[in-house]
């Protein structure tokens, strides 16, 4: 148990690489650097699941959750994960003004947070070993009847492991002279820096040749990534496929 200024941790192990850390109190700028270093330090002893308890946390600030965030992304390179569990309406109001409502997985119960880890664990030992990076990020290039035009279909996630075939489906689609291309966000749960990248290079190569990049279907996490690099205002995002299909009809 480690105590933060009047906030204390605690770590319950459940068994198989599973455990429990408690919040109590208060995790704001001056405890924040410590709830990073329990995190650290159980990721390094091998727990690649872990339940956050927030049944006795009183506040949490966007510095904590941002710390979360951080570890989130290089727990599920490792096919682990973080979820939430017992969450006040505080709590949830900071994951939603930071847009993470969509990528955290949150349950009212610890129990409920624990079976989820297990059941995941059950389908993965049934699917008998599916490649990992088709688990982490999945493209479909769908033309058009527009022959100028298509619709990229991503789900899952856009990290330094999977950009790479980001990259390579956005250049199919310049290959079959189709630079005016929809990315279809819907089932996206994160992008970092490194994929914003990739899309702002395509962005140029498709404007050379006459087209464009649009983005349809973003969640908030997305959306707060490409709001943070301040790339809210260079990429065209509507609410729906059709909407953004119909804006290159402008281009004719």
């Amino acid at each position: 148990m480690a105590r933060m200024d009047g906030t204390t941790l605690r770590v319950r192990p459940q068994g198989d690489g599973i455990v429990v850390l408690e919040l109590h109190g208060y995790i704001d700028h001056e405890t924040v650097h410590r709830l990073d270093q329990t995190i650290v330090r159980l990721v390094d002893a091998g727990s690649s699941a872990i339940v956050v308890d927030c049944s006795r946390l009183t506040y949490i600030s966007s510095d904590g959750m941002g710390v979360f965030l951080s570890h989130l992304i290089r727990i599920r390179r490792a096919a682990g994960d973080i979820k939430f569990c017992a969450m006040n309406r505080e709590a949830r109001t900071v994951i939603e003004a930071i847009g993470l409502s969509n990528l955290l997985q949150v349950y009212p119960t610890e129990a409920e947070a624990l079976e989820a880890f297990r059941a995941e664990r059950r389908q993965r030992a049934a699917a008998g070993g599916e490649d990992e990076q088709e688990q982490k990020l999945r493209i479909a290039l769908e033309p058009q009847p527009d022959e100028r035009v298509a619709v990229l279909r991503l789900s899952g996630y856009i990290d330094r492991q999977t950009v790479d075939s980001l990259e390579q489906g956005l250049t199919r689609a310049l290959e079959q002279g189709r630079p005016c291309l929809v990315i279809d966000c819907e089932g996206l749960s994160y992008v970092s820096s490194s994929g914003m990248g990739v899309f702002l290079a395509y962005l140029q190569k498709a404007r050379a040749r006459g087209g464009d990049l649009r983005f349809c279907r973003m969640r908030e996490a997305t959306r707060t990534v490409m709001s943070m690099l301040g790339l809210q205002n260079i990429f065209q995002i509507f609410e729906t496929e059709d909407e953004a299909l119909g804006s290159y009809a402008a281009l004719d």
